[in-house]
């Protein structure tokens, strides 16, 4: 089995780096800068461990502007790959023939088998289950190459209206904030985690629950993927050791998405 990591925060990249289950790390370009990309899959790679660099949930004039003076960055960082979440990305990728495999995250909606072979065309090397995907309708798509994600925080919604912006009528991106998390309350009382990703100026708005499909493991495709974003240093280690042991439902809150039972 196959088993890829994303992480938002890189204080957790020395502790993956030391766990054998861990064969791949996808880095976040919200809080990655190219310049530092070579280094960082130096040091994974001296572990023999893949790393991908994860584009932006959105991809606007602000990301072009980001990227365009960066391309030789990436290209010449040595990545195994790139994390891809729009169209936009898979052009960009494409135009200036960035090197490695191109994933496409679950949000390039991979239904059925000709929606697989549309993204192939586009580019896809890998196929990321889509969330609304449930497990018979992953069986039933039986396309290689497909990637699950089984444990994280799955965003909700994701907006470029900048809750900072219209709230305190400033711009942290201006005064070089990066991230800022806060909680929201629906009107049922329910708590979902915000985040304002102030490099490429755009929001997203995680469940109120993680992610946990780790005791389905008999329904996995090879390839899976972990996310951590407010994991405290220890969690990523006690989660993939759950993992090898096929765990049963965690204690606290948490959902399994539409792994069960599907959209309509």
């Amino acid at each position: 089995m196959n088993i890829s990591v994303l992480i938002e925060e890189e204080r957790l990249l020395a502790e993956l780096l030391e766990l054998p289950e861990v064969s791949g790390i996808y880095l976040s370009a919200d809080r990655t800068e190219p310049e530092r990309l070579k280094n960082l899959t130096e040091r994974i790679h001296r572990v023999g461990k893949k790393c991908y660099y994860a584009f932006p949930f959105v991809f606007r004039g602000e990301s072009l502007a980001y990227f365009e003076p960066r391309v030789s960055l990436l290209a010449e960082s040595g990545c195994d790959g790139w994390l891809i979440r729009s169209l936009d990305e898979a052009g960009f990728v494409q135009e200036h023939h960035l090197p490695g495999e191109r994933i496409f995250d679950a949000g390039m909606y991979v239904w059925n088998r000709l929606a697989a072979e549309q993204m192939r065309l586009l580019g896809a090397d890998v196929l990321t289950v889509p969330y609304e995907l449930n497990a018979g309708e992953l069986s039933a798509l039986q396309e290689p190459g497909m990637e699950l994600i089984i444990y994280g925080r799955i965003p909700v919604m994701i907006s470029a209206q900048c809750m900072q912006k219209t709230a305190l009528h400033h711009c942290r991106k201006e005064e070089g904030g990066q991230a800022l998390l806060y909680p929201l309350k629906d009107r049922k009382g329910a708590e979902f985690l915000a985040e304002n990703r102030c490099r490429f100026c755009y929001n997203v708005i995680y469940n109120s629950v993680p992610l946990w499909l780790l005791d389905q493991r008999r329904k996995f495709p090879e390839r899976i993927r972990l996310q951590f974003f407010t994991e405290e240093k220890g969690e990523p280690s006690r989660i993939i050791r759950l993992l090898r042991r096929e765990a049963e439902k965690p204690q606290g809150a948490f959902t399994r998405g539409h792994f069960a039972r599907g959209v309509e």
